[in-house]
């Protein structure tokens, strides 16, 4: 049976059931070895955790999504080789930020030449759709497109883990929205990648929803990023009309969102773009007295909501679309003029009687903050 068989009728739960399988089999492996050989995100003044906890849960759910994918892809899988090549490098990256933090710049350098390497193998964005005429082939510009999205979707999960099981559970339904999208569109590779990645992040999520006994680490995040950034590429981002780049957008709309609120208010305070603080989507609802597993769950809600838009702008006409758009970018405006607002309260209740808090400039900075 070849990979395009396999998203046939049934065969897409074997899929599913198959990526489930081998990370929830494999995670408890990893939660062990973690401890034995010190792999552990260690509590402090920035982490929620009272206690160590391993930060093997990347190398669990990449090592279950591997092995499945090498099992029953098969060398004629499309991009397999430059996937699974960014992939493991894009891991061994995060593994070693995990390890030694590495600086801002060198992770990025180091993102930026795995995407290359992606690129030149072959997974890259070949032209751009035209609503007005035939499509725009890329060439040589291709590259640079690639290398930034890969390096928007890379940071933006990465930014977005901050509480236990939030990534995991976005990444999760991105994929489903991804994978409808690819099943209707007969888009079989995407579709292919997409149902292994559902499995194998329901397969984590018991071990990572809060309490978490397990962490995605930076090493991950990275991976997840990186998988979903390349899936699009082979999947939403060649739609034939001009909605294709707002689809994957939607998909991924609560990380995108907090990317751009994260950019958008460090730039305002005359800050690096690079700059930590904790100021996230998912800091200001538990800053504000949501609990964290509402705050999850509330996220959840979002991105669910924005994967059905991606959806539905995969399959509505071209002008009705851009319309949609137009209204995302009006919403997305007063959102994060909302966030500012949300912000501002949140420092306020910090440096009242009984707030508790840092009173500097970036809310959170206490004992009992989430982990970016």
């Amino acid at each position: 049976m070849n990979w395009e068989e396999m998203i046939a009728g049934w065969n897409l739960f074997l899929l599913i059931g198959a990526g489930f399988v081998g990370v929830f089999a494999g995670t408890p492996v990893w939660i062990r070895l973690g401890r034995r050989w010190g792999l552990l995100d260690l509590p402090g003044a920035r982490k929620i955790h009272p206690e160590p906890l391993p930060f093997t849960g990347g190398l669990a759910v990449s090592s279950g999504f591997f092995l499945v994918l090498l099992v029953l892809g098969g060398p004629a899988f499309p991009h397999l080789r430059a996937i699974l090549t960014g992939s493991l490098l894009i891991l061994a990256l995060g593994y070693l930020d995990d390890r030694y933090d590495l600086s801002p710049w060198v992770k990025l350098a180091g993102q930026a030449g795995i995407a290359l390497l992606a690129a030149g193998m072959g997974l890259r964005i070949h032209y751009l759709t035209n609503p007005f005429g035939d499509m725009i082939a890329l060439g040589w510009a291709g590259y640079p497109l690639t290398i930034l999205w890969l390096l928007a979707t890379v940071n933006m999960i990465n930014l977005i883990d901050g509480l236990d099981g939030l990534a995991a559970g976005i990444c999760l339904l991105a994929a489903a929205s991804l994978f409808a999208i690819g099943l209707s569109l007969n888009q079989t590779a995407a579709a292919f990648l997409c149902a292994l990645l559902i499995g194998a992040m329901a397969g984590f999520l018991p071990y990572n929803f809060p309490p978490a006994r397990v962490f995605l680490g930076n090493s991950g995040a990275y991976f997840l990023g990186y998988l979903l950034g390349a899936i699009s590429i082979t999947g939403a981002l060649k739609l034939p009309t001009i909605l294709a780049l707002a689809v994957p957008v939607f998909a991924l709309g609560v990380p995108f969102l907090d990317a751009l609120w994260a950019i958008w208010r460090r730039w305002r305070r005359g800050e690096p773009v690079t700059l930590g603080d904790r100021a996230h989507l998912h800091h200001l609802l538990v800053l504000s007295g949501v609990g964290e597993r509402e705050a999850v769950l509330l996220l959840y809600g979002l991105s669910l909501f924005l994967g059905a838009g991606s959806f539905f702008l995969s399959r509505v006409p071209v002008l009705f679309g851009m319309i949609l758009i137009l209204v995302g970018i009006v919403v997305l405006f007063f959102s994060l003029h909302g966030l500012k607002r949300m912000e501002s309260a949140v420092q306020e209740n910090m440096v009242s009687p009984g707030g508790g808090g840092d009173p500097g400039g970036t809310p959170g900075i206490n004992p009992g903050e989430p982990r970016e």
